[in-house]
């Protein structure tokens, strides 16, 4: 055998259902509802563990208990007997995890310990204040207690947060709490018997190093043939419960070794001073310690659980208990013997007599007649720890009388086992006597006394007394006014007789008219009998008939004697002295005066008014009448308020009363209401008078309409037609029209009404309930605009009201009220503002549309495609589409999908380039489509757009610059230039002709001086036959820089078309003052001769015309040039300008300076000089005209 210092062999089959070691099992019994709104706490008990309070204690216990780890001590943490010992400290450990995520706020830890044998006993009700945990944070907190029974109990821990839990289910533990009766340590051994080779050794021991040892010691051996015990000392457990639900018992280790045949058996002695075997060890456990001890215990299956506890029935749990451990040995072979040690016994305890208390209130009591059953109420209140039955019992009930308790819901309560009341509880029951049938009347004192069913020491007395109620007992009722009758007359009367007892019976009745004088007369009337039936509860009204003779004075009284006997108890009896009298001769009237009769009697249904109707007394002297009313059978109608206190009417005085009448609430207008006809009857004489009749009430109209919904949508879809249907009932009493409104329809809807598939506006006609016709259908169809959004809720009323202006008696339901949700509607749309549209050769052209959701609902799958054709066909074209401000360009000819929102607009554009190439009426088409939205047959709406644009127009120029090439000019000398203009347009052009030119240089074009303002050059159209015009112009420096740029700009008159081009040009300085005459000879010379061969031309010209046009004739066809004014002056010199062109043989016009203008009456122009004048005031004033 393998040995391990301080370590125990454990032999158990670990663990079924152990008590002990169920109990370490953390058991959640509660269930709750889980909370509807998350807080985020969520406490739990985790674990429970249990530690004595002392060193001392836990040496002495904690082998066997469930506190773990022991030190040097190496068992199994399940394998334990007790959790704690009767009337030892016990520290419990309860450890507390918040399993949320918030703080969870102080939380209550609340501890009871249920005795399991009894239902309700509290032996621990104690709670512990632990604070608030962070959630995933726990803590631990401890609590010590006294056990004060022993046995196995419940023990029911849970934790409550302050902050509601979101998992309450995990918030309380239940487990076994065992708690030992007796415990020992084999450390001594005094009180108890000890045989031969019995005693304490020091070989090996678990808590105090000791066991308790048969034999010799380790080293030695025990006797052949022996048979000796050891003995406990006498332990008192008389207390023990009768069939406790779990075992009761002992359990111990123990080690040591014994040879074949030899047994160690455990007993315990009976209540007849025999032992009784409990259970029996032998075998070898450890037979050598020198290298370590190893222990055993038991393993026993009992009361549904497997323990080390060795079960002791019952019957041996007594005052003189003891237990035996006997050893017997055989004649041969011998060993060690047993040790033993941590000896447990465990059982369940009765509850002491001081945890019970009862108490008894007394509530109510109800007698009886005899022989009849009457009850005495009491409260019984359980004022100990523990529930318990209580047996109920009377003490001094008379003989012959009966008794049972029941209670209050009738059930009787068993004498034998009594009434169940938990701890605190309160309970009333009924004790229910029956006096005997010969009882006197009057109270009887009794005494109820409850008794514990448990511990007859434990009772309540209370003093009670009952009483025995008389019966059957007469009583004759006095008038409070005497009965009378005029003189000369016999009238009726009645007299009241009671039975004031308790049961019902026969009164035989007596008259005695001997004190009556003569001629007065009192009998029963013909149809009464002298005996009568009285119940207790139901007074007999017995009827008289007295004689008045004629002579009597009014108002004479005299008496007569009534007797009333009891027929069954002929000792009860009783009699009354009644008075009668002489009435006066009464002359009376009563009715509706005629101003009554007059006014509006219109009553509404269920409306109450009051007819007023004068009593007249007519007679010589004072009468009293009693007032009462005949009616016509008045169905459902309410007749009220007749008098029930006499009129008191003087002699010739009058009276007046009141009679209410309220009409039904279904009454019908035009019902006529009941008639009244007043009754009066004189008190004194007996007279009767009638009033005539009154029947003036009519009922009035009473409009009550009703208003409710058929049928109503859901969802309102705009655009289309929704229908709500309503339905108007008349529950008034008559015909009547009814009015339907509603305030609540925006006036951006559209609604109508119909019934019967007619449109109308109503009134809607009813009839009265009763015909039938009283319930319309009205239809009433409601269309939205389709700005109204998706998702909205509306709340719709309708009311309707009584077109005569009749106040509705019940206008809470006039009125309907329901709500609605507008529905999704998707629609697309295509917004153009152009059908067709021209555009220019070469140039570009961009078109458009908007596309748009006119729906309610944004629309997620709206699909837009643009393409493009052209006519003639030609690949040439260039085109780009585009949406938004974004001007990003998406593909032609495929769909694009958006998300449009409800009422979101979208530019979508489609720009085209068009090529120079392209023949003037070429058509091209933009096509722009849209699928989107659903319609009523759930299929998407398709659009499409065409846009045609006709290139119908071409614009087109081309310009040369010639002149001036890489030369180098002398100053004073012009520069010629040459700038060709061509125009190949569909329309008349106008082009610009600038010259920009560095300072104190100047150009003359056509002979005018350019400046800042351009010339302007017409064109006629040319893209059939092209439009050329050459334009000569001349650079003068006439000082400044010798070089500089020369910027011609060409565009036309709208800027669409332009040109430029810069060219650098060079001068020198002018040649000396010699050198200058000399060529100035030469040329005056060479002028002189040149002037007289052209003499003769220049006059031949001027008898053609008066004015010379110096402007160079061109060879274009319609070309017409618009010289502009000139604001500077012209160059000091210029050389005649000659073109040719092959298309025409034009004669340049040469002209003398010679020959200058006659200066203007102003002088020479701004800036000009004489010199200028000579050479160009011909073309100066030519400008001019």
């Amino acid at each position: 055998m393998v040995k391990y210092p301080a370590i125990f062999l454990v032999l158990l089959l670990l663990i079924g259902a152990v008590p002990t070691i169920e109990s370490g099992k953390l058991g959640q019994t509660e269930s709750h509802e889980a909370r509807g709104r998350s807080t985020g706490v969520d406490v739990a008990v985790s674990s429970i563990n249990f530690s004595y309070t002392t060193p001392s204690d836990a040496e002495k216990y904690q082998m066997f208990s469930s506190n773990f780890p022991i030190p040097g001590f190496d068992r199994p943490n399940i394998l334990y007997v007790i959790d704690a010992v009767v009337d030892v400290p016990i520290q419990v450990d309860i450890t507390v995890e918040n399993l949320g995520t918030a703080p969870s706020g102080n939380i209550d830890i609340h501890i009871l310990v249920l005795h399991n044998e009894y239902s309700q006993f509290e032996l621990e009700n104690r709670s512990v204040m632990l604070g608030s945990l962070n959630g995933g944070n726990s803590n631990t907190i401890a609590d010590v207690f006294t056990p004060t029974y022993s046995g196995n109990h419940t023990l029911i821990i849970s934790a409550t947060p302050t902050i509601t839990d979101d998992n309450p289910q995990n918030n309380q533990v239940n487990r076994a709490f065992t708690v030992a009766n007796w415990y020992f340590n084999c450390d001594n051994l005094a009180g108890w018997t000890a045989g031969a080779e019995w005693g304490l050794s020091s070989d090996t021991g678990l808590s105090f190093g000791s066991s308790c040892h048969v034999g010799n010691g380790q080293f030695s051996t025990y006797s052949n043939n022996a048979a000796t015990g050891l003995i406990t000392p006498v332990m008192d457990m008389s207390d023990a419960v009768d069939n406790p639900l779990r075992t009761n018992g002992l359990s111990f280790f123990y080690t040591g070794s014994t040879q074949s045949n030899d047994v160690l058996k455990i007993q315990v002695k009976t209540a007849f001073g025999g032992w009784y075997d409990l259970q029996s060890i032998s075998g070898t456990i450890d037979a050598d310690f020198v290298d370590g001890q190893s222990y055993q215990t038991f393993t026993v299956n009992h009361a549904g659980a497997i323990s080390p506890l060795i079960p002791v029935p019952q019957e041996h749990y007594h005052a003189q208990t003891q237990f035996r451990f006997f050893f017997e040995s055989d004649s041969s072979n011998t060993d060690i013997g047993f040790y033993l040690d941590e000896m447990v016994f465990v059982y369940d305890q009765k509850v002491r007599a001081e945890e019970f208390a009862l108490s008894t209130t007394g509530i109510s009591t109800s007698g009886s007649v005899p022989g009849q059953w009457g009850n005495i109420r009491v409260e019984l209140t359980n004022d100990g720890n523990i529930s318990d039955f209580f047996i109920p019992s009377v003490s001094g009930l008379p003989s012959n009388w009966n008794v049972y308790y029941t209670n209050l819901n009738g059930v009787s309560i068993h004498q034998d086992t009594g009434i169940l009341l938990s701890p605190g509880q309160t309970k009333s029951i009924d004790i229910n006597i029956q006096p005997d049938v010969n009882a006197s009347v009057g109270f009887e004192q009794m005494t109820f006394t409850a008794t514990s069913s448990q511990h007859s020491t434990v009772n309540s007395s209370l003093p009670m007394q009952f009483q025995v109620v008389p019966d059957r007992v007469p009583f004759v009722v006095k008038p409070e006014s005497p009965p009378s009758c005029p003189p000369g007359n016999s009238c009726p009367f009645t007299v009241e007789v009671q039975n004031i007892g308790s049961a019902t019976d026969v009164f035989e009745l007596m008259i005695d008219s001997s004190a009556l004088p003569s001629g007065w007369d009192v009998n029963f009337a013909w149809t009464q009998e002298s005996k009568t039936l009285v119940r207790p509860d139901t007074p007999a009204y017995i009827d008289f008939m007295m004689t008045v003779p004629l002579d009597a004075l009014p108002d004479s009284k005299y008496s007569f004697s009534l007797s009333a006997n009891s027929e069954n108890m002929s000792s009860r009896s009783h009699t009354q002295n009644i008075d009668i009298s002489a009435s006066m001769i009464s002359d009376a009237a009563v009715d509706a005066l005629p101003v009554e009769r007059n006014k509006n009697w219109l009553i509404g249904a269920g409306e109450t008014v009051s007819v007023e109707f004068t009593i007249w007394n007519n007679a010589s002297r004072q009468d009293i009448f009693a007032i009462s009313l005949d009616t016509s059978d008045f169905g459902q109608w309410i007749v009220d308020g007749v008098p029930e206190i006499h009129a008191v009417i003087n002699s010739q005085s009058t009276s007046t009363f009141k009679i209410d009448v309220t009409a039904p609430s279904n009454a019908q207008a035009g019902d006529r209401g009941p008639d009244l006809s007043p009754r009066i009857t004189s008190i004194r004489s007996g007279m009767v008078f009638n009033s005539n009749v009154f029947d003036e009430l009519v009922v009035e109209t009473v409009s009550d309409l009703e208003l409710r919904v058929i049928s109503k949508p859901s969802k309102l879809f705009p655009g289309v037609p929704c229908l709500v249907e309503l339905e108007i009932e008349n529950n008034g009493n008559g015909p009547v029209s009814a009015d339907l409104s509603s305030l609540t329809l925006p006036d951006s809807w559209t609604w109508w009404m119909s019934t019967n598939n007619v449109n109308t506006t109503g009134p809607f006609s009813l009839s009265a309930p009763y015909d039938a016709q009283d319930i319309v259908d009205i239809e009433i169809w409601i269309v939205l605009p389709s700005s109204e959004r998706s998702g909205e809720v509306h709340s719709l009323s309708f009311s309707v009201s009584n077109s005569e202006g009749y106040e509705d008696v019940n206008p809470v339901d006039n009125r309907v009220e329901f709500d609605t949700v507008t529905g999704s509607v998707r629609i697309p749309q295509i917004l153009a503002y152009m059908n067709e549209t021209s555009a220019s050769v070469g140039g570009t052209k961009s078109v458009n549309v908007t596309v748009k959701n006119i729906g309610n609902a944004a629309d997620d799958l709206y699909n837009v495609m643009a393409s493009v054709s052209v006519s003639p066909p030609s690949d040439d074209f260039i085109a780009f589409m585009s949406v938004g401000n974004s001007g990003n360009s998406i593909e032609l000819g495929v769909d694009h999908i958006f998300n449009m929102e409800a009422g979101q607009e979208m530019p979508v554009f489609v720009d085209v380039l068009i090529p120079d190439t392209v023949p003037i009426n070429t058509r091209i088409v933009i096509t722009f489509e849209v699928r989107a939205g659903v319609d009523e047959e759930l299929r998407p709406y398709q659009l499409s757009h065409d846009i045609l644009i006709l290139v119908d127009e071409k614009r087109a120029m081309e310009v040369q610059f010639e002149g001036g090439e890489n030369q180098t000019f002398v100053t004073g000398n012009a520069v010629p230039l040459w700038i060709n203009m061509t125009s190949t347009s569909s329309v008349s052009e106008t082009l610009l002709l600038t010259i920009e030119k560095p300072e104190e240089w100047q150009t003359v074009c056509q002979g005018i001086l350019t400046n800042a303002t351009a010339q302007e050059i017409q064109f006629s159209v040319g893209h059939i036959t092209e439009q050329n015009t050459d334009v000569f112009c001349e650079l003068h420096r006439l000082g400044g820089d010798l070089s500089g740029t020369v910027n011609v700009k060409v565009q036309s008159l709208d800027g669409e078309l332009a040109w430029s081009e810069k060219r650098g040009f060079s001068f020198t300085q002018s040649p000396t003052d010699g050198f200058s005459m000399n060529m100035e000879l030469v040329a005056s010379s060479f002028a002189l001769v040149l002037f007289l061969s052209i003499l003769f031309t220049l006059l031949v010209i001027k008898r053609k015309r008066r004015t010379v046009d110096y402007s160079v004739e061109e060879n274009t066809q319609d070309t017409v040039i618009v010289h502009q004014e000139s604001v500077s002056g012209p160059p000091i010199s210029a050389t005649p300008v000659h073109k040719s062109e092959p298309a025409s043989s034009d004669k340049t016009q040469e002209i003398s300076f010679h020959n200058p203008p006659e200066l203007p009456a102003s002088g020479l122009p701004p800036g000009w000089t004489i010199e200028q004048w000579n050479y160009y005031g011909h073309q100066y004033l030519q400008s001019k005209k």
